[in-house]
């Protein structure tokens, strides 16, 4: 086995090919020379060779490769290596670079810069030349002032700044590190993180903040080859267009769509799918880019796409908007936030309180099927009688609310749909007919009945609704009309429209299907949180404005913040059946020469053969597995062999390519039967609702007009009385004769399309909990707005701006005063959760509330005049990273109280994380007092 071998054949049959692929041949003595006395240098001996010395073009050395046997840990080396390069630098304009290896790993080491790491290749030449050039010319990230130009908000600035951060922590220069040309640290110092985390709600500038970052690494001189990496063509697309060429325009940029491309090497700005990217990835060297952005990294692609992360030895930056509570473990881990926080937060509840984004209103609405279900029984006489003259039995029909568009659909519940969303959804400017909006489906087949419902109830407008799936897309003009257009103004959806897509004048999100995953919700519910400043159709917005969006739910989905995701995850169907096998080889281990024993090894040595031991995972795990391709490995079998084929071995068959999913399928329910025949658990097998039902349900599904003559035998003798007697021989024959004609099995449409009379069975309404008193939502409106008006009648501020005049912040400060004052006490209740029911989430103050009665709308609200002040407080002044967080979080302190005092920066709760005596380590007296000062000026 490879760990045993020496380190002479260690560096001819392993090392040396490694070093070709990365351009260092071993003929060619101007890149690299092996054995090399150190000491060759001077004629003072220094007692050592190195194994390999990589040269640049000049004759320097760039880099030491330190070489050991298969079966050293070559960690322990790091101490000679580092010897070498000391004293290799003496003799030298720079401190070579180092490598240690042994054939299996790779470990790079730049001394006295950055702790070591382990790497997936050597660099080449050319990469090492563009590290050299890094080290010697980099300044520090946070020395560069941000392109106000790119990111004018302060949370962009905030999550650049504490990126940069991460990466140059810590502060303190390590010992030996070098200095830069003009004598001072490098900016790539010290053992930083190399990886970070970006969380950002949907619509606050993901794109922008990533290009601002990028633009400071570039200017920096700490990255010259940058990845934007994503897994859909749109956001690739976005990247280059939106991104790159508009923020960036002087540099050259590229989408990477192969490795043939001719500008695949000659860029420094790059976009590609990762789909694209998993298929070349290794064609470039691993230090081939030294920045590395991965765009919504939430959608699990760790488990499929690995490699492509673990390969890559740049620095990298993960981006999502999927709420920080939803991200998983192993996200975290992979972008270095062990402690489960991201690098940088900024949540939707932040961003609608800092009015980048808008908040929704939830309107609910669920027929009297939905809530009942369709059941024969409860049907009048006049729906039995119409049943049966279709000739269904009323009897038959016995379906529960959940099941409808699954298992059934009934063609007036659609249009009573359609009514509700008709009446209550958010019109155009005009207030005629819908704004943007969209639907999500269940199904294809449901979005088309809809479609259908739509175009019988509506026949005067054609184009309204149109149905856009990945199917009905065409180059992509669906998406690009709704995005552009006036019309389709409807979309029904499934699945496409979810995420991805932005059309800022989307004012409605009616929800048809039920969501079980709250990430998935979130994503959906983004859709609509954009501003109106991204709009650039006002006549479609109500009024011509979007103040916030309306979600129309008919699933009773749970749109709770504090929803807990539920993971529905399967094994892999090869797994399954990997680890059946495994159980099924346990109860042979004492009978390792049955026959049937035989069989099993067999088929589970040939399922091990089908894992790509080319693939770069496998190829990197190979060395503490490959014992399991040997036939020594299975000549006698004991427990632990079995246990480490489980936990080592049967995880990589999710590798396997071009699986054909109903055979495995199959396959794994034959291998099911076979263990629970030899544990003799016999309980149910010949049920047709049980394991043997489902495989002769899968046999009798094929028709004999696909099958062979072998083929249709096998089928004959695939039913229940047989298959509970046949031998494990006789199991395993019918397995692979059936097993390959899965994919063409017959399904039996029994989805029943009914049209009975149904209606809209529940609307809300607003309880005012203190008196348990029930009142419509109209009715307490009207009382709030008639005590508003009464209020305001006489108020200076407000006949100083019905007269023309100019006021200032400061004037509508005292009117807050008044109105918090006079409508906070009675027994109207004008609570906030009242208020945000009523008023749409657009009333978070009272001026806000006078805005709407008097139809005054570039009156602000209490938070947009806080807000402002303090966006120009902050702007302001100087502020780093932790001063401008901290900052926003006393807004939010000030904002909960309406007043700020010296003890609140101390011990507030949202100041309390940021640790003890905060305030003073980032803010001198003055500074403090100040804070305060500024801060009452706007109480209330």
């Amino acid at each position: 086995m490879s760990r045993k071998i020496s380190e002479e054949r260690t560096r001819k049959e392993m090392i040396d090919p490694q070093l070709e692929r990365a351009g260092w041949y071993l003929h060619d003595h101007s890149k690299v020379k092996t054995e090399i006395p150190v000491d060759g240098y001077d004629a003072e001996p220094w007692n050592g060779v190195s194994d390999y010395c990589l040269y640049r073009e000049n004759g320097e050395v760039l880099a030491v490769v330190e070489a050991k046997r298969t079966s050293t840990d070559v960690r322990l080396a790091e101490a000679q290596l580092t010897y070498y390069v000391t004293e290799i630098e003496k003799h030298q304009s720079f401190r070579p670079f180092g490598f240690l290896a042994n054939g299996l790993e790779i470990h790079f080491v730049d001394v006295g810069i950055a702790h070591k790491r382990e790497v997936f290749g050597f660099f080449t030449r050319e990469d090492l030349e563009n590290l050299l050039y890094i080290r010697q010319n980099a300044v520090p990230l946070s020395s560069i002032e941000i392109n106000n130009e790119i990111v004018d908000r302060s949370y962009q600035h905030e999550a650049i700044r504490r990126v940069c951060e991460a990466f140059e922590l810590p502060s303190r220069r390590l010992a030996g590190e070098s200095l830069n040309s003009e004598g001072k640290p490098s900016g790539r110092s010290g053992g930083g993180k190399r990886n970070a985390l970006i969380v950002m709600a949907t619509g606050t500038g993901k794109t922008r903040t990533t290009m601002g970052l990028i633009d400071v690494f570039m200017r920096s001189n700490q990255a010259r080859r940058i990845l934007f990496v994503a897994d859909r063509d749109a956001l690739v697309e976005q990247a280059k267009d939106d991104g790159f060429e508009k923020f960036i325009p002087n540099e050259p940029c590229t989408r990477l769509r192969s490795w043939d491309d001719p500008h695949a090497r000659t860029q420094r700005l790059y976009a590609v799918t990762l789909q694209t990217l998993s298929n070349i990835f290794e064609q470039f060297s691993p230090a081939f880019f030294d920045l590395i952005v991965f765009d919504e990294v939430h959608r699990s692609i760790y488990n499929k796409f690995n490699e492509v992360l673990e390969y890559f030895d740049a620095r990298q930056v993960g981006l999502t908007a999927t709420p920080a509570n939803y991200i998983n473990r192993d996200t975290f881990l992979a972008f270095d936030c062990t402690d489960g926080k991201p690098t940088y937060l900024y949540t939707y509840e932040q961003a609608i309180e800092d009015k980048f984004l808008v908040d929704y209103e939830l309107y609910a609405a669920r027929t009297k099927f939905q809530r009942q279900g369709i059941h024969g029984v409860d049907l009048t006489e006049e729906e039995r009688n119409a049943l049966i003259e279709k000739g269904l039995d009323p009897d038959d029909i016995n379906y529960e609310g959940t099941e409808l568009e699954r298992e059934v659909s009934n063609r007036d519940t659609l249009r009573k749909q359609w009514e509700e969303i008709w009446e209550v959804c958010k019109k155009d400017s005009s207030g005629q007919l819908p704004g943007k909006t969209i639907v999500f489906a269940i199904t294809q087949q449901h979005a088309l009945r809809l479609q259908a419902a739509f175009d019988e109830m509506y026949p005067q407008f054609p184009n309204l609704t149109k149905v856009i799936t990945h199917k009905s897309e065409y180059r992509g003009t669906l998406v690009d009309a709704f995005k552009k257009k006036d019309e389709p103004r409807i979309a029904i959806s499934v699945d496409m429209l979810d995420t991805g897509i932005d059309v800022p004048e989307v004012v409605n999100l009616v929800f048809m299907k039920p969501v079980q995953s709250p990430i998935k919700l979130q994503q959906m519910i983004g859709r609509g949180t954009r501003v109106q400043a991204a709009c650039r159709n006002l006549a479609l917005l109500p009024n011509f404005e979007k103040k916030d969006f309306l979600i129309i739910d008919f699933w009773e989905n749970n749109f709770s913040r504090d929803a807990k995701e539920v993971v529905d995850q399967s094994t892999p169907v090869l797994v399954t059946i990997f680890n059946t096998r495994l159980k099924l080889l346990e109860t042979y281990l004492k009978d390792q020469k049955d026959p049937d024993c035989k069989q099993v090894i067999a088929d589970l040595r040939e399922q091990i053969q089908q894992i790509p031991t080319d693939s770069f995972t496998i190829r990197k795990h190979m060395p503490e597995i490959e014992e399991a391709w040997t036939d020594a490995f299975w000549d006698y079998l004991i427990p632990s062999k079995i246990e480490f084929l489980k936990l080592k071995v049967a995880p990589h068959l999710r590798l396997v390519p071009g699986v054909d999913v109903a055979a495995a399928t199959f396959i794994s329910k034959v291998e099911r039967l076979k263990l629970k025949k030899r544990e003799k658990d016999l309980t149910g097998l010949g049920d047709l609702s049980g394991l043997i039902g489902m495989i002769v349900e899968d046999a009798q599904s094929l028709r004999d007009t696909i099958l062979s003559d072998g083929e249709i035998k096998a089928k004959s003798m695939c039913v229940p009385e047989k298959l509970v007697e046949f031998s494990n021989n006789e199991l395993n024959l019918l397995r692979d004769v059936l097993s390959p004609c899965m994919k063409n099995k017959m399904r039996y449409d029994s989805f029943l399309e009914l049209d009975l009379l149904d209606s809209i069975a529940i609307s809300g309404y607003i309880l005012l909990t203190k008196s348990g008193e029930k009142m419509y939502v109209a009715e307490y409106r009207r009382l709030v707005e008639q005590r508003i008006l009464e209020l305001v009648a006489n108020h200076p501020t407000i006949k100083a701006i019905q007269q023309g005049q100019k006021i200032d912040d400061w004037q509508l400060l005292e009117l807050e005063r008044t109105l918090t004052r006079e409508l906070g006490e009675g027994d109207l209740e004008v609570t906030p959760e009242n208020l945000k029911k009523v008023f749409a989430h657009t009333a978070d103050s009272f001026l806000g509330l006078v805005r709407q009665v008097l139809d005054m709308q570039y009156l602000p609200d209490y938070k947009d005049l806080v807000a402002r002040q303090f966006e120009t407080y902050v702007t302001q002044h100087n502020y780093n990273a932790d001063q401008i967080r901290f900052l926003r979080a006393v807004q939010s302190v000030f904002l909960q109280k309406r007043h700020l005092e010296t003890a609140d920066l101390y011990d507030a709760p949202a100041l309390v994380g940021f640790g003890q005596d905060a305030v003073e380590r980032w803010f001198s007296d003055d500074e403090i007092q100040n804070m305060v000062e500024f801060a009452n000026r706007m109480t209330v």
